[in-house]
Parts: C-alpha cells; structure tokens; sequence
C-alpha cells in the first residue's frame, strides 16, 4: 500500500492534470480562436502585458476557486467521500490530508507541483 503523502500526491497530479491543466488551456486556446473577431480585437488588442495578466490571472483564481470548493464539500460532508482503494483497502482522503482544499495552493501544492499549463507560462 502507498503511504498518505503517495496517494494525496496520486490524487492531486490527476486533479491537476485532468481538470485544471484542461480547463485552463481549454479557456486559453479558446480565446486564441477568436483572435480574428470583432470581440476578441476590441477585448485584446488595446489591453496592455499588465491586462494581459490579470486576465491570467483572473482565470487562475476562478479555477482555483472552483476545485477548493469542490474539495470542500468532502471536508464539510461526510456522506460524500473521496477514497483510495488498493487490494481491497480503503483510504478516505479527506482523513489523511490536514485540510484537503488547501492542497492545491500553497508554494509546494499541487498546482505548482503537478500543473504543467501554469508551469509553461
């Protein structure tokens, strides 16, 4: 069996990758796709590096936002679990993390850790 650090890891690379890591290259290559549209000119074109960036910003915080308070509802619900099976043993995650929500975002959390659209910008 993996130990706590192993599966919590396990988890969040998969979160990540699957759901942050997609989203945020889904809403980045979407906009790219409006480049030549009336909208996308007059959004884009006269917004400054700094407007570009916290529009990056803003679209990190709401991701963000989004997955802690999805991991929430595993902390604050105990009818709704998150489990890791192995050979028949079960693991809930939200007993083996300090605070399940928070494991995403902190310097060594799994978005800096496992994200590989945030970590390409």
């Amino acid at each position: 069996m993996k130990n706590n650090k192993e599966i919590l890891d396990e988890f969040g690379e998969i979160l990540i990758t699957n759901v942050f890591d997609s989203s945020y290259e889904l809403i980045n290559n979407s906009i790219a796709t409006f480049k030549n549209t009336e909208g996308y000119k007059n959004l884009f074109n006269n917004i400054t590096l700094e407007g570009k960036k916290e529009f990056d910003s803003i679209i990190f915080d709401r991701l963000h936002g989004a997955l802690f308070n999805f991991l929430k509802i595993f902390e604050e619900n105990e009818k709704f679990k998150i489990v890791y099976e192995e050979n028949g043993e079960q693991i809930n995650l939200v007993e083996i993390s300090e605070m399940l929500k928070s494991e995403i975002f902190h310097e060594d959390g799994w978005i800096a850790r496992f994200s590989k659209e945030i970590n390409r910008n």
